[in-house]
């Protein structure tokens, strides 16, 4: 019984080592042509979860959507969601998949589903 506990324990603390809390910015600086017309800034706080080949994450936090010429803490504030996986296929082949949206105040969702793939030559 013993032994098995210790494998049990020693599974838990390895299948955790793949995963961990951390803390992440963003910063997007919006232009239409060639002319700058907003910056949207964000703090985040993630989980990520190694789970087989899949590493699955999730981040939750907010932010501010700061129009041209608007000083930092009059604009828009925000609430911003990610959520997504990746799996590496091979050496060479790889996949992320996610979906972010963006809770703003003014009583509108802005969100988009991204699939990218990278092959390495």
């Amino acid at each position: 019984m013993l032994k098995i506990s210790t494998l049990l324990i020693i599974y838990i603390f390895t299948y955790s080592a793949y995963a961990g809390p951390y803390i992440m910015t963003k910063h997007e600086f919006k232009s239409k042509d060639s002319e700058y017309n907003a910056t949207v800034n964000q703090f985040r706080f993630g989980y990520d979860q190694k789970i087989d080949d899949w590493t699955l994450y999730g981040e939750v936090g907010g932010g501010e959507s700061l129009p041209n010429s608007t000083s930092l803490g009059s604009g828009t504030s925000l609430l911003s969601y990610e959520f997504g996986a990746t799996k590496k296929i091979n050496d060479k082949f790889s996949i992320k998949m996610k979906w972010e949206g963006k809770d703003h105040t003014d009583s509108y969702l802005e969100h988009k589903f991204q699939i990218k793939t990278k092959y390495r030559f």
